[in-house]
């Protein structure tokens, strides 16, 4: 994942991997040769083709309780120790270490969180999406923050899982009218954007499901067949599709899922995507996309592909949730804040976490690692980020704080008003 508004995001769940992302000691880490040389190999074979641009680039592996990194090149201040075809060193301290790409020594680097556990095909895929965030600046496609916090309420998850539900049966059936049902998902998208129009769904869906539709493209197969990649993009919809947390993850599933079906019809939309345009830009150049869309179509597009009975069941158990939304919400609402400024922090969250909107401000997540000049956060029980990206807030008072923060020496915590604490400079 791309490092966008300072962010870094955490964990990156492939749905065909078995192992977990439990750390395992520096000194395997030999063990990184093998991944490096599969991603050479996918870049070579490429050559360029997808994007105008090969993958292969200064990559690394670090584990994340060591700091230790191993990387496939020297780094341009010459401080890594080279052994064999492998570098190795130690990632600095004010670098968050997360699958994405990162700014080192003056070079732009793919990162991606040690396991030596990981089976090859996996960490494959790891490197492909996370070496294309590394270069899609280069080729136009411009990195942006998710701000679809409506995927993580009712009816947006709902609509999202609808046409989740399309893309899988088109995936999964060849004999399926491709234009229809490109038309019926774009028609439930439609009428999703129209209920929720602030938010970015295509623009964070360039940015962060180019880089998965390019990780299934592009990883090596056994067989080299499309109909094994669209079975995996099934596979990881339908896992999706019993979740939560769509606001930052939704383009995972959906990015390679209309990449893998517009191949079939339109074999030079990348270039459109490198131009400005978004999926649903490419796709109404082949299908009719109706101008407006009532509810009645939308149930007539449910029981069309026999999503009428999920979706009710879906509802009573979102439902449901949201009281708990509640209790979290009225948590923040009873408290005292801290404000913490976003002055060029670099901070991390699970993208697979749902995201609970409160009131106009903000929207709360569970998990968050902050870094910046005062120190570093890390918060395991709710930490809300503004709409505008200004500031995290946690709940916060002089007796009691459920995060861990680490003050530099030459910061404090310092009231702002009877309600409010911030962080500050001594």
């Amino acid at each position: 994942m791309k490092k966008s508004f300072y962010c870094l995001f955490l964990v990156l769940v492939l749905c065909f991997s078995s192992t977990s992302c439990s750390q395992s000691n520096s000194n395997s880490m030999e063990k990184a040769a093998p991944c490096f040389e599969n991603l050479k190999k996918v870049s070579d074979a490429d050559n360029g083709k997808l994007w105008g641009k090969t993958l292969y680039g200064p990559t690394m592996f670090v584990d994340v309780q060591t700091r230790n990194l191993v990387a496939n090149q020297q780094n341009k201040e010459n401080t890594f120790t080279q052994k064999g075809n492998l570098y190795f060193g130690q990632l600095p301290e004010d670098i968050i270490i997360a699958n994405t790409s990162i700014t080192y020594c003056g070079e732009d680097w793919t990162c991606v969180i040690w396991d030596g556990n990981r089976d090859l095909l996996t960490a494959t895929h790891l490197l492909i999406h996370e070496s294309l965030h590394r270069i899609q600046d280069e080729i136009g496609l411009p990195s942006c923050g998710s701000s679809n916090q409506h995927l993580d309420e009712t009816e947006g998850e709902l609509l999202l899982k609808l046409e989740l539900g399309i893309l899988k049966d088109l995936l999964q059936n060849d004999s399926k009218d491709l234009t229809e049902g490109l038309r019926d998902a774009m028609t439930v998208r439609k009428y999703r954007q129209t209920l929720f129009p602030n938010g970015n769904e295509n623009q964070f869906e360039c940015h962060e499901g180019m880089a998965e539709y390019t990780a299934f493209k592009l990883l090596p197969l056994d067989n080299d067949n499309e109909a094994i990649r669209k079975g995996l993009v099934a596979a990881a919809i339908m896992k999706g599709m019993d979740g939560s947390g769509f606001g930052n993850s939704f383009a995972y599933l959906t990015g390679p899922a209309y990449g893998l079906l517009i191949d079939e019809m339109i074999p030079d939309w990348r270039n459109s995507i490198r131009s400005g345009k978004t999926i649903p830009d490419v796709i109404s150049t082949e299908v009719a996309i109706p101008d407006t869309v009532d509810n009645a179509e939308i149930e007539r597009i449910s029981a069309r592909y026999n999503l009428t009975e999920y979706l009710y069941k879906e509802r009573s158990r979102l439902e449901a949730r949201d009281k708990e939304d509640a209790e979290l919400k009225d948590r923040f609402s009873e408290s005292k804040w801290l404000v913490i400024p976003n002055d060029n922090i670099n901070f991390g969250f699970n993208p697979s976490e749902r995201l609970v909107a409160y009131d106009t401000i903000g929207v709360i997540c569970n998990t968050m690692q902050l870094r910046g000049s005062f120190g570093t956060l890390e918060v395991g029980n709710g930490i809300m980020r503004t709409n505008n990206w200004s500031s995290f807030i946690i709940p916060y008072s002089e007796d009691h704080c459920d995060a861990k923060i680490s003050l530099n020496p030459d910061y404090a915590i310092e009231p702002v008003d009877e309600k409010s604490f911030t962080i500050v400079k001594k």
